[in-house]
């Protein structure tokens, strides 16, 4: 690759043509490439994400063994960089990817300078692949030029003004919510006791592992399909717990009563955003809404955990609206390359899909 340019990133407004690309293994970046890429994040709010970084893309390596990254450079410089997996060996084989960490991830893009504008094909040719399934695309991503449907909604809260100053602005807003929370408050303590936010320094896989099955057996109750049916999700969240980085680093909030969690919450913290990954309740607290009490000590106590923004990511819940401060849009698109391999890549995703469409077997019995 072409040694990296020492100017400043002002002046990377043009990047000539045509640009070449290089596809590696997260893990075999180096430490240019890697500053590169963080500067890269670093100039683009909606990628102040713990999932853009070169630690989730290295984790999901690590996990799956199916992680890599397309960088694409022009005569002289790194110009943008594509984290991308695939979900199994037979699509690797036939080049169709899908964003890195699949079902855990809650953000997918290119990470780029601004001058940086490439259509769909022209990168899944740079990329060597032959199809791209991207589900949850930054809102942003079209101003390199990429194509999706821009129909999806997410929820963010802005805390950089302070807890106070949200809870007062809250207040005048729905000060209907603020007083049954209060009062949903005051149930909790009446019914269950004193009530104690914890947030562990260390998480212990234990701690992990019984959340997840707490998380799942949620899933199962609602009838939400189950990301960790494959094996390697739960490895990733492991792989993420066991080496932290200040950029991708996994946050567990409790809110307990004598040691027993009425309701968890699972992060990932780039910095002082705060991902909303995986929050579960106990369902026989359900009258006291434990996971909205939760969530408004995450918000109480967002100075001292240095959180300044909390993305809820990719979809609608009446809690994401009801304690949002503004809203997100994601793309969700197909980007397909052309050729035989393209073709046998669209067929197989059809087949995938069209099984994920199955209605569920009314005789089969959930195994316990």
């Amino acid at each position: 690759m072409p040694a990296l340019s020492d100017r400043p990133a002002k002046d990377w407004e043009a990047i000539s043509t045509p640009l070449a690309g290089e596809v590696m293994r997260p893990s075999a970046l180096g430490s240019a490439e890697i500053a590169v890429w963080h500067q890269m994040m670093a100039g683009t709010p909606s990628l102040h994400r713990a999932f853009f970084t070169p630690a989730f893309a290295q984790a999901c390596e690590r996990a799956t063994a199916r992680a890599y990254v397309a960088i694409l450079h022009d005569r002289s410089r790194i110009c943008g960089f594509l984290p991308f997996q695939f979900a199994s060996a037979w699509h690797e084989r036939i080049g169709l990817a899908e964003r890195m960490g699949g079902a855990l991830s809650q953000g997918a893009g290119l990470i780029g300078w601004p001058g940086l504008r490439i259509d769909a094909q022209m990168l899944l040719r740079l990329s060597g692949l032959a199809a791209f399934h991207v589900t949850q695309l930054m809102g942003d991503q079209d101003r390199f030029g990429l194509d999706a449907v821009w129909s999806h909604v997410g929820f963010v809260t802005d805390l950089k003004s302070g807890p106070e100053a949200y809870f007062t602005d809250l207040f005048y807003r729905d000060r209907g919510l603020v007083r049954d929370t209060e009062r949903c408050l005051r149930k909790a303590q009446k019914t269950y006791g004193t009530l104690d936010f914890v947030r562990p320094e260390q998480i212990t896989t234990d701690m992990l592992r019984q959340l997840i099955a707490e998380k799942r057996l949620q899933y199962q109750r609602t009838n939400v399909a189950d990301p960790f049916e494959n094996s390697e999700h739960l490895r990733l969240v492991e792989i993420l717990n066991e080496a932290p980085s200040p950029d991708c680093r996994p946050v567990l909030t409790r809110l307990e009563v004598g040691g027993h969690a009425l309701a968890q919450h699972l992060g990932l913290q780039y910095h002082d955003v705060l991902s909303y990954w995986f929050p579960v309740y106990d369902h026989a607290t359900r009258s006291v809404s434990p996971g909205r009490l939760l969530l408004w000590q995450i918000i109480r106590r967002a100075s001292q955990d240095g959180i300044a923004l909390i993305d809820y990511g990719e979809g609608d819940a009446p809690y994401k609206r009801e304690l949002s401060t503004g809203s997100l849009r994601y793309g969700r698109a197909y980007w397909s390359r052309g050729g035989v391999r393209s073709l046998v890549a669209r067929v197989w995703q059809s087949a995938e899909w069209r099984l994920q469409r199955r209605p569920p077997n009314p005789h089969h019995v959930p195994a316990t």
